[in-house]
C-alpha cells in the first residue's frame, strides 16, 4: 500500500508540472491567435482605407480624363478648322493620359504587394516568437527534473 501511495505520488509530482506547461502552452497559442486576429483586422482595416484612398484618388483622375477628354475634343474640333497642326498636340495628350494609367496601375499593384510582404513577415515573426518561448519554457521545466532527481527511473523516463 505504502509503494503504490509512493509511486502515485511520484507520478503526480511529475504530471503537475507536465500539466502546468500544457495549460501554458495552450494559453499562449490561444492569447497570440487573438492578438494575431486582432492585428489582422486591424491591418485589413489600415489597407482598405489606403485602397479606398487610392481608389478615389483613380475616380478623380478618372473624372479629370473625362474632363480632359471633352476639352480635346473641343480644342481638335476648333484647331482643325483653322491651323491643321493638331496631330502632334492630341497624340502628346493621349500619351500622357496612357502613362498616367500606367502609373496608377503599378502604384496600385505596389500597394497590393506591400500588404502581401507584411502579412507574411508578421506570422513568420509570431511562430518565430512563440517557438523560442515554448524552448525556454521546456528547457526551464527540464532543468528542474534534472536539479531535484529524487527519482531517476521515473523522471529519467519523463525527461525523455
Amino acid at each position: 500500500n505504502e509503494t503504490r501511495y509512493i509511486i502515485i505520488i511520484i507520478i503526480m509530482n511529475a504530471l503537475v508540472p507536465s500539466f502546468i506547461l500544457f495549460v501554458l502552452l495552450v494559453a499562449s497559442v490561444a492569447a497570440t491567435v487573438v492578438f494575431f486576429h486582432f492585428e489582422l483586422h486591424s491591418l485589413r482595416l489600415t489597407y482598405q482605407g489606403d485602397i479606398a484612398s487610392v481608389n478615389d484618388s483613380l475616380r478623380q483622375v478618372q473624372s479629370q480624363q473625362s474632363t480632359y477628354v471633352q476639352q480635346v475634343k473641343t480644342l481638335t474640333k476648333l484647331v482643325s478648322e483653322s491651323l491643321n497642326a493638331t496631330d502632334e498636340y492630341i497624340h502628346n495628350i493621349t500619351n500622357t493620359v496612357s502613362e498616367t494609367k500606367d502609373v496608377i496601375t503599378e502604384n496600385m499593384a505596389t500597394v497590393q504587394d506591400i500588404q502581401h510582404d507584411q502579412n507574411s513577415l508578421m506570422a513568420v515573426q509570431f511562430a518565430g516568437m512563440f517557438t523560442l518561448l515554448v524552448i525556454l519554457v521546456s528547457g526551464y521545466h527540464l532543468s528542474q527534473h534534472v536539479r531535484h532527481m529524487h527519482s531517476p527511473v521515473v523522471q529519467r523516463k519523463i525527461m525523455a
